[in-house]
């Protein structure tokens, strides 16, 4: 291993949906000599089978908790930079808001521990544009953000406005967390520890298991693969393919490198060149090559507010026991989609040199194909 040419990173949630394409980019990456990939479960040889057989070589596989520090200790001893991606992406309502709080803020606790005590320099933390996503005003039910600077996303004080619950403000903690730890003295050796926040947005592509497949059940439940239209005026919500977020980690870590003034201590807005529409209508797009499972819009909006209404009844009677936990919050999903989301990757832009890797006609050919099969699967 030649620490002169080279640099060992180490990922954490190497198996997770970003994690995965991450690992892909890390493995054509000469500037790194040596991947350490940190998880709490076996990773399947699926998942593996996305790495070309000749750069097998560069990857050290780690079976570990973060919640355990002394479990993880010597996957981080030595290491050049991490790149912190483990965490528990839960959106089930009612929340386990202590699963939550000891996987995503405890976990990221450790973590900034274990990068000072072995003298690891550089942190790249993936955070969410969730983080910002709150009602414009309290006791609203939609949010409005368009283009703003990243100077003036501002996350709230107070939790209860973030229109996804309990996990995104579990993700906030973990940001603050990893912002407040920047230029906070090593341990081990000289110098600082430098971190950033990269906030993606909702995400989509290949090996996708979180809102996009949910919707698609929820299409394939009608059993006519129709999905309703919840607002006279949809929403637009930007959203970023995960290959081009996983590439926005490589270039966090060359600027953590190169230029850490840069964005040192801030957090970084990605996305990419997708197509912004609403949600559903996302979904009928990227489903429309398949002939006998393309999710298709009802004619006849849904007002938002009884839209709304009614995933409020769905959401107490999962309170109050009469149904089980659901695999979302209704009143979350309606929100967002009734909400005006777009984001300014400026900073992202400047300070990363980070552009999109796959253009927009290839994230679509990508998306087509894989929830077109994700929908003929669905039982």
């Amino acid at each position: 291993m030649d620490r002169e040419t080279g640099e060992v990173v180490l990922l954490t949630g190497s198996s997770g949906f970003l994690g995965i394409h991450i690992l892909r980019h890390l493995v054509e990456d000469n500037n790194t000599v040596e991947i350490r990939a940190l998880d709490k479960v076996p990773v399947s040889k699926d998942k593996c089978a996305i790495i070309y057989e000749d750069k097998r070589d560069k990857i050290k596989r780690y079976l570990c908790d973060l919640t355990d520090v002394e479990s993880c200790r010597e996957a981080f001893r030595n290491v050049d930079v991490v790149l912190h991606c483990a965490a528990l992406v839960s959106y089930d309502y009612p929340p386990n808001v202590d699963e939550l709080q000891k996987n995503n803020v405890d976990a990221t606790e450790n973590v900034v521990q274990l990068c000072r005590e072995e003298g690891v320099p550089r942190l790249v933390y993936c955070s969410s544009t969730e983080v910002i996503l709150q009602s414009c005003f309290r006791g609203g039910i939609v949010a409005v953000s368009i283009y703003k600077s990243d100077l003036k996303l501002i996350p709230p004080d107070d939790e209860s406005r973030l229109i996804f619950g309990e996990y995104a403000a579990s993700k906030l903690r973990a940001e603050r967390i990893i912002l407040k730890a920047n230029d906070t003295p090593l341990t081990r050796g000289n110098g600082l520890l430098h971190t950033t926040a990269l906030r993606p947005t909702l995400l989509y592509g290949e090996g996708d298991p979180h809102l996009l497949p949910r919707i698609l059940q929820l299409a394939r439940n009608r059993g006519d693969n129709s999905l309703p239209r919840l607002s006279y005026i949809p929403g637009k919500q930007q959203i970023t393919y995960v290959g081009n977020a996983a590439w926005a980690f490589i270039r966090a870590k060359e600027t953590l490198r190169k230029k850490p003034e840069a964005i040192a201590g801030l957090p970084v807005s990605v996305t990419d060149d997708t197509l912004v529409e609403d949600l559903i209508s996302f979904c009928e797009r990227v489903t429309s090559s398949s002939n006998t499972s393309c999710v298709r819009l009802t004619g006849w909006p849904i007002p938002l507010p009884l839209s709304y209404f009614g995933g409020f009844l769905l959401q107490l009677a999962a309170d109050c026991g009469i149904i089980s936990t659901l695999q979302m919050p209704p009143c979350s999903l309606i929100s967002y989609l009734g909400s005006i989301i777009l984001f300014n990757r400026a900073r992202a832009s400047i300070h990363m040199d980070y552009w999109p890797k796959f253009t927009h006609e290839q994230t679509l050919d990508i998306a087509s194909k894989y929830y077109s099969q994700q929908l003929k699967n669905i039982i």
